[in-house]
């Protein structure tokens, strides 16, 4: 009878040494591994208006086994918008940026035989919520570019980690032009025509946003009139002033030299009007400019004839 007591009593020793050598269970550092060290476990990063979603887990090999824990917010803050299920899914969608800390519980069953019933672990866990990155491009108003006029503009991104690199995704600038890391597309047009193009920006964190864009580029401003026609005193006389190319709005402005005594130019509209009251020859020079402040200038001489004067020609100076 005492052998059998003593038997029994073994028995039991040697189950609970059994049962003292069972691992508590621990959170697997996977999911969110330590970024800095011990202790400094960090989430994968979500974006505002982005779905999310990771899972916690028991550490291998520990605790009473996968898939029997539940997981609860211990203390902290979550993102707000996302929730952490009992079996450990962190998901949702949040809507505020920031960096956020939490610690999560794991909770063994509380019926497994083993020693780890019941046990409670906490890990702090770090998230960070980043700004959807966003573009605009700056004019507000689409650009306007002319051959052999220099052009600037600069695109913007905004959200992200706030510090962006540019470049060429798709299509074609118009040649002369350039797209810079810091968005800004610059250069002097040589031809005219439509392009369509991508551009891309890239933060710190790989994440990338393109935009579409499109540039139409004119011919360059040039004066088209060739020469004047004479004009004679006392008769209404009326010529125009013609230019192509260039961005409109056009004006004309005379430079050097003096109209005929009774004629006028009227500058929006490139118009010589009046009546002559002596005769003489003017050279006058014309000024063209667009709305891009691109100028043109052209020399022409004006004749006025006398009331009995043969008609002749006016020419184009240089």
């Amino acid at each position: 009878m005492i052998v059998k007591q003593s038997a029994l009593l073994l028995a039991l020793v040697a189950v609970l040494a059994v049962a003292s050598d069972a691992p508590a269970g621990g959170i697997a550092d996977e999911t969110c591994p330590n970024a800095a060290g011990e202790y400094t476990n960090t989430c994968p990063p979500g974006t505002v208006g982005v779905s999310y979603s990771i899972r916690f887990s028991e550490s291998e090999g520990s605790g009473c086994g996968p898939g029997r824990q539940t997981f609860h917010l211990d203390s902290g803050v979550l993102p707000p918008g996302l929730s952490l299920s009992a079996d450990g899914n962190l998901s949702g969608t949040s809507f505020q940026p920031g960096s956020f800390q939490f610690y999560v519980e794991m909770r063994e069953p509380g019926d497994d035989p083993a020693n780890c019933a019941g046990k409670r672990t906490q890990k702090k866990f770090t998230l960070k919520v980043r700004r959807p990155p966003w573009i605009v491009s700056t004019p507000a108003v689409p650009p306007r570019l002319e051959v052999g006029a220099p052009f600037r503009m600069t695109l913007r991104a905004r959200g992200g980690s706030g510090v962006f690199a540019w470049t060429l995704a798709a299509g074609k600038l118009p040649a002369g032009l350039r797209i810079g890391v810091d968005g800004s597309i610059f250069g002097t047009p040589r031809t005219s025509g439509t392009y369509r193009f991508a551009a891309r920006a890239k933060d710190t964190e790989a994440r990338s946003l393109s935009a579409q864009m499109k540039l139409s580029v004119v011919p360059r401003l040039l004066i088209q009139t060739q020469r004047l026609p004479s004009a004679r005193v006392g008769r209404p006389y009326d010529a125009h002033l013609a230019a192509v190319g260039g961005v409109s709005p056009t004006l004309w402005k005379l430079t050097r030299g003096h109209l005929p005594r009774g004629i006028r130019l009227l500058s929006a509209h490139g118009r010589l009007t009046g009546v002559p009251k002596e005769a003489d020859t003017h050279l006058v020079t014309f000024e063209v400019s667009d709305g891009l402040k691109v100028t043109k200038a052209r020399t022409f001489r004006i004749v006025v004839l006398g009331r009995r004067d043969n008609p002749t020609t006016s020419d184009v100076g240089s």
